[in-house]
């Protein structure tokens, strides 16, 4: 069955921090002349999707808005959808409370529906004092994903976002309800809008435990790049029904993928 839409995570896989990828931007654009649907979902939560296609674009990739879905969006339409105008205590930066925002929650320190956690680089304990009072009096704990890291440039790897949810867990004794990957929320709002069947449909990452297992748990192809987080020595760990159908140097390598035109 030939490959009809490719979906692609992006920190590790098409840039790291503000480096781009070798390739990246060339095959992103060769696949949509070949008729490739194209999608870019990520759990960087620290944009909104309207941000996230913006550093896309800035950094030349030719990509619209619609075809982005970041953990943020998830947690504003995931939200939305259980409760209108939510209050929500949000740990998190800019973008993710732009995007709360835009999906009628409000964001106020007190007495809320929801707590939200996302990556904060400005993280302190008075923030977690905040989040902890607020899931005591029995809000709803939300976190936009789990990564324990995230690639940077000059290959260098960063404390990501699970590093906060951790926290807010291990003292409030709640485990959240995450949105981003390998939670299938926002992988079904990909598959829907594509219309194209679960064994035409690539799902290209650089992180074992969230891309691969996604893929795996939805039952559709999956690729491992090794520009990213996971290496051979975490492949090696696997057993053989958890392995990526394929194994990529870098997105240069897709093209060697059976099946894709």
């Amino acid at each position: 069955m030939a490959i009809k839409t490719i979906i692609f995570d992006l920190d590790g896989v098409l840039y790291r921090g503000d480096e781009i990828i070798t390739g990246s931007i060339e095959t992103i654009k060769k696949l949509k002349s070949l008729g490739i649907k194209t999608y870019f979902l990520t759990n960087a939560g620290t944009l909104s999707r309207k941000g996230r296609a913006k550093k896309l674009r800035s950094l030349g990739f030719e990509i619209p808005d619609d075809e982005v879905f970041t953990s943020s969006y998830g947690i504003g339409a995931y939200l939305s959808s259980i409760k209108k105008n939510p209050s929500v205590y949000c740990i998190g930066e800019a973008g993710l409370k732009e995007e709360l925002s835009s999906f009628g929650a409000y964001l106020t320190e007190k007495n809320t529906d929801f707590v939200v956690v996302g990556l904060d680089r400005e993280f302190t304990y008075k923030k977690l004092n905040i989040a902890l009072q607020n899931i005591i009096n029995g809000a709803k704990f939300i976190a936009t994903n789990g990564d324990a890291t995230f690639p940077v440039e000059n290959n260098k790897i960063m404390p990501g976002c699970g590093s906060i949810v951790s926290s807010v867990a291990y003292c409030s004794k709640i485990n959240p309800h995450i949105i981003g990957k390998p939670n299938a929320y926002l992988l079904d709002m990909i598959i829907s809008d594509s219309k194209s069947k679960r064994d035409e449909i690539l799902l290209i990452g650089d992180r074992i435990e969230t891309d691969v297992f996604l893929a795996k748990k939805a039952k559709i192809k999956s690729a491992l790049v090794l520009s990213g987080v996971s290496t051979r020595n975490d492949l090696e760990k696997l057993k053989e029904e958890e392995k990526p159908d394929y194994l990529l140097n870098s997105i240069l390598g897709i093209f060697n993928i059976p099946h894709l035109l």
